[in-house]
């Protein structure tokens, strides 16, 4: 019986973990601001970081949002909507300081205004699981948000190019190792982050702040 028993609640176990659902991975730069998502709280010890699931939305879908706690992940599940529109707000606000000069990505013949002149806000400006993308109309809005992935793209190859001349380091921001000619160069946030390594990419990813924080600390 005891047995009978013992297998029978293996089975259970086995079959429930069979149907548990995946966790989503996130896609695109992660979340880079320093506040909660929904009370705007600075992000602490008890952060919750999010996966945004939307199949309807290819500029939401797979996006990463971090938020204060426990309580605040329930609030923003429960209108996800209203603090994603909160959270572009945000980040269009803080990455028009270093996304790069130039035209509308689609349009590349349409010169927007300077991102960080009084008529920045005048382009359209649209957040791609957390990629500020710069854009001239509707008409082009509606092609990045269709096929999200290849604006992106467009959009990194131009941080890269126009930070890289006066990036402030000549080393790791993680390892502090010398950068060669191997150097990895990611994007988050419309930041350039230099590192030595896939790995030590990877570890400034998991925490931009600090990355940036090294950085702004370098420029001064």
């Amino acid at each position: 019986m005891k047995t009978t028993a013992i297998l029978s609640f293996i089975a259970l176990i086995a079959s429930g973990l069979a149907f548990r659902a995946p966790e989503a991975t996130s896609k695109g730069s992660p979340y880079c601001l320093t506040t909660c998502a929904v009370s705007g709280e600075p992000l602490g010890k008890d952060t919750v970081t999010i996966v945004v699931e939307d199949a309807s939305s290819k500029i939401n879908d797979g996006r990463e949002i971090k938020v204060c706690c426990s309580k605040c992940a329930k609030k923003f599940k429960s209108d996800q909507a209203t603090f994603l529109k909160k959270v572009d707000e945000a980040m269009i606000t803080e990455q028009l300081k270093w996304y790069p000069d130039g035209s509308c990505m689609v349009m590349p013949d349409d010169k927007l205004p300077d991102p960080r002149g009084a008529d920045a806000m005048e382009a359209k400006n649209i957040v791609v699981r957390n990629q500020l993308v710069r854009l001239c109309c509707g008409k082009c809005v509606k092609k990045v948000r269709a096929d999200p992935d290849t604006w992106v793209t467009k959009v990194v190859a131009q941080v890269v190019a126009a930070q890289k001349p006066g990036y402030p380091l000549d080393t790791c921001v993680i390892s502090g190792e010398k950068l060669g000619d191997d150097a990895v160069d990611t994007v988050i946030g419309s930041r350039l982050v230099r590192t030595c390594c896939d790995k030590c990419a990877a570890k400034a990813k998991a925490d931009p702040i600090a990355a940036f924080a090294k950085l702004d600390a370098a420029k001064k």
